[in-house]
């Protein structure tokens, strides 16, 4: 068992998280500024063993409105494409982000997710796969609940709002000063919780908690769009895609 455990974890070094917390709090005073964030809920978050930050998707500031609200150190999955980014992927590699494939099935980024769930580490899941079009939420797909489930992973639903408002797809600059973001962590829902439940069901209460976390925290109305509800063709963050759902309920090795 220990040989077993042993190939799953990794070395994060005390720099590592030194200069993890130093972009942290750089990207919490910018926004508190720029964006005014409201938050609610951190302490919601379990602050030891495996968590999955299930939250719904806005915009592209998305992973840094909801990692710079928390001391914990947080693992973040981006597209594959954005480490080819000089200074951007170096930045998101120096944070340590999950590259993941989305023109493959994805597979090393769900084992690596795996990896880092099994060391005991955080990671945020953007469950609808895209950013909203409309600032509205998209049905969740299912892959992120077998990670979950394989690593006995304290799940936390959350929601913001406001994300959208200041940063819509296609558009080029963020609205700041604009708009007012908030965000709500929910009650953790653990492995007691969810144990002996099936993996549909849980999914649907994610969902269910998600939603009901955005209704309370919604500042700004429904948008009316008439556009088609189309996949943008280079989304933001992908955490979990029919790919990964597929690839996430192979054995991990």
């Amino acid at each position: 068992m220990p040989e077993e455990k042993a190939k799953f974890l990794r070395r994060v070094t005390w720099c590592d998280r030194v200069w993890y917390q130093l972009c942290r709090t750089s990207c919490q005073a910018a926004l508190d500024v720029l964006a005014r964030p409201r938050c609610d809920g951190r302490g919601n978050v379990p602050k030891t063993g495996p968590v999955l930050i299930v939250s719904n998707h806005q915009s592209y500031l998305d992973p840094p409105l909801i990692g710079s609200r928390l001391t914990r150190r947080l693992n973040y999955l981006a597209k594959k494409e954005l480490f080819h980014s000089k200074l951007f992927g170096a930045l998101i590699r120096s944070v340590d982000a999950i590259p993941l494939d989305q023109k493959g099935i994805g597979f090393q980024g769900i084992k690596e997710t795996l990896k880092r769930l099994r060391n005991n580490e955080a990671v945020l899941i953007f469950p609808e796969g895209m950013r909203s079009l409309d600032g509205e939420l998209n049905p969740f797909r299912k892959g992120y609940i077998n990670l979950a489930v394989k690593t006995g992973a304290a799940i936390v639903p959350t929601a913001l709002d406001g994300a959208w408002a200041m940063y819509p797809p296609r558009q080029k600059f963020p609205n700041f000063f604009k708009p007012r973001v908030r965000v709500r962590f929910g009650k953790a829902i653990t492995p007691d919780d969810y144990k002996g439940m099936s993996e549909e069901r849980l999914h649907d209460l994610v969902e269910e908690k998600v939603r009901e976390l955005f209704a309370e925290i919604r500042i700004h109305p429904p948008v009316t769009n008439t556009e088609p509800k189309e996949r943008l063709e280079e989304p933001a963050e992908k955490s979990t895609g029919e790919t990964a759902e597929e690839t996430a309920e192979k054995p991990a090795e």
